[in-house]
């Protein structure tokens, strides 16, 4: 991180688990309508903000010892590390790791743990996994049956558009 950039403070719903992004500047963000993501948030989409892997691990060792993780497969053959607080069960951040071991080269932070400094109209969120939502998608929305084209590392699966 910059000295010059502090990035953006982060928080759970508890107030345990505190940090700042690497940046000010994510790499992006999008809505993620999979199944996993609708359960994760309780809601009809998940919200990621992108930060460079290489700029948040490995984690602070304080971080680290505070997080608990949930670790699973994903649909693409990749391992998805998803770390959470341990005292109000809020989803901090996802950090996957593909077959080889190696980090995809994008960790996402929940949007809704970023207390504030997030540009939502400016990030312009690409809406992902459209082939799972569960509401209707207004026109204007950028969406992708799965992944959008690889901006935020290499997508697992097909970069299709969702045509209306």
């Amino acid at each position: 991180m910059a000295d010059t950039d502090k990035g953006l403070p982060v928080r759970c719903e508890c107030g345990y688990i505190k940090f700042q992004t690497p940046s000010s500047k994510p790499l992006g963000m999008a809505c993620c309508h999979c199944t996993s993501c609708r359960k994760q948030s309780a809601s009809f989409f998940g919200t990621s903000v992108y930060f460079p892997a290489s700029d948040m691990f490995p984690l602070l060792a304080d971080l680290e010892s505070k997080l608990s993780v949930f670790t699973h497969p994903a649909d693409s053959g990749n391992t998805m590390h998803c770390y959470f607080c341990p005292k109000c069960g809020v989803r901090i951040l996802h950090a996957g790791v593909l077959p080889d071991g190696s980090m995809r080269p994008a960790v996402s932070i929940k949007g809704g743990v970023i207390d504030s400094g997030l540009d939502w109209k400016e990030m312009k969120p690409r809406h992902i996994y459209t082939r799972s939502a569960v509401m209707e998608l207004p026109e204007q929305w950028e969406c992708y049956e799965t992944t959008a084209p690889a901006q935020y590392g290499p997508p697992p699966g097909d970069n299709k558009k969702k045509e209306e």
